[in-house]
């Protein structure tokens, strides 16, 4: 239980590395990035490298709650580093690239804790009721998927299309 002594990197690794493509590891990086508060990303950035400089990185489970496989620490190290870039490249740039940038249907940027208003009824699956035009939805959350957000209406979590979303 090594990785419980990180705690940022441990909770960055359970919200954010959810897919098992590497090539998905960068742009989960850039959505952190691009929501998460300047000392946190230090947190996270800082206790990265410190799980990279322990001479017996916990490999196993750095693998499961990262939801992947490696061979050996170095292959480990190796993805490790490769993620490390990534978090400082979004950090050097100041501000999240245009690529991570939510806008909602008029072309406003979203940011985490938002609130917008829905612009057309939309039906939601599984649910007993719709979500009428005008509804007010306060602290959205933002997910690495730039066409949509998450929120929670009537106690229940709900993904929306931001192209039926204006910001309030």
């Amino acid at each position: 239980m090594r990785l419980k002594r990180t705690p940022e990197l441990h909770s960055f690794f359970t919200t954010y590395i959810q897919d098992a493509e590497v090539d998905a590891d960068s742009r989960a990086a850039g959505a952190f990035m691009a929501v998460s508060s300047p000392e946190r990303q230090q947190q996270v950035i800082s206790q990265a490298k410190i799980l990279l400089a322990d001479p017996e990185l916990p490999v196993d489970e750095l693998g499961s709650e990262a939801n992947r496989w490696f061979g050996d620490a170095d292959e480990a190290r190796a993805w490790l580093k490769e993620l490390l870039g990534s978090l400082e490249g979004a950090n050097s740039e100041g501000r999240p690239s245009a690529a991570f940038l939510v806008k909602d249907s008029n072309g406003a940027q979203l940011n985490e804790g938002d609130s917008v208003q829905v612009i057309k009824d939309l039906k939601v699956k599984g649910g007993s009721s719709d979500l009428k035009r005008g509804t007010l939805i306060k602290k959205i959350h933002l997910i690495d998927d730039i066409e949509n957000i998450e929120c929670r209406v009537d106690g229940s979590t709900l993904v929306l299309k931001t192209c039926f979303l204006k910001k309030a």
